[in-house]
């Protein structure tokens, strides 16, 4: 994170080496291989609007020109500059309400919805696919209660429905904090805090290592 609200994530991804370490069957379905997944996250305003009518070539040059901008280095937007232009795209993410009462705030019936069509997710947390297959996994599990004779339609949506609502909040607050954090490096005294803290906090991960 930087000061002003500019903020960038990477993860690197190895899909290879991981689906088959114990699963040779699995290769055939590999289709990538490894690579970098990254994000630049700006707080929304007039400036990021213009960003999403860039495509490619031009939304790479933009997102370079408004980080070094702000005073950052070149080596973590290797990462923006060495990507294939046709890979990066610009776009708004919403969260829902971290209250659980919020979420799913119907009555239970016949009809249900799961992942981020209930607690739409911000990719902060890196855990939203990962929500919606925990909410599929849940439904499964109580629909075979309603299979089993063990309880009724509307009890088994009720559950599935009280144990997403207990999900999505867990998730939503880990995802808000860090958009929090950098919503508040986007205030003068946010930015002059960042601009110190973070040389401080480089140095001492380099000790680390």
């Amino acid at each position: 994170m930087g000061p002003r609200g500019a903020a960038l994530y990477v993860g690197f991804l190895d899909p290879v080496n991981n689906a088959v370490l114990d699963a040779p069957e699995l290769r055939m379905s590999v289709t990538t291989g490894p690579t970098y997944i990254w994000g630049a996250m700006f707080p929304e305003s007039a400036a990021t609007d213009s960003l999403r009518a860039l495509r490619d070539g031009e939304l790479q040059a933009a997102l370079l020109e408004r980080f070094r901008r702000r005073g950052w280095a070149e080596r973590p937007l290797e990462v923006i500059a060495r990507a294939a232009p046709h890979s990066i795209a610009a776009y708004r993410f919403n969260a829902a309400s971290t209250r659980t009462a919020d979420l799913a705030p119907w009555p239970a019936g016949c009809i249900t919805a799961l992942g981020d069509a209930v607690h739409a997710t911000p990719p902060t947390a890196g855990m939203g696919a990962g929500a919606a297959i925990r909410d599929a996994a849940a439904l499964l599990q109580h629909l075979g209660d309603i299979a089993d004779g063990t309880t009724t339609p509307a009890d088994a949506v009720h559950r599935f429905e009280a144990g997403m609502r207990r999900r999505g909040n867990e998730i939503l607050t880990l995802a808000m904090r860090t958009v929090r954090l950098v919503l508040a490096t986007d205030t003068p005294l946010g930015a002059a805090a960042t601009a110190v803290a973070t040389p401080i906090l480089s140095a001492a991960a380099r000790l680390r290592h």
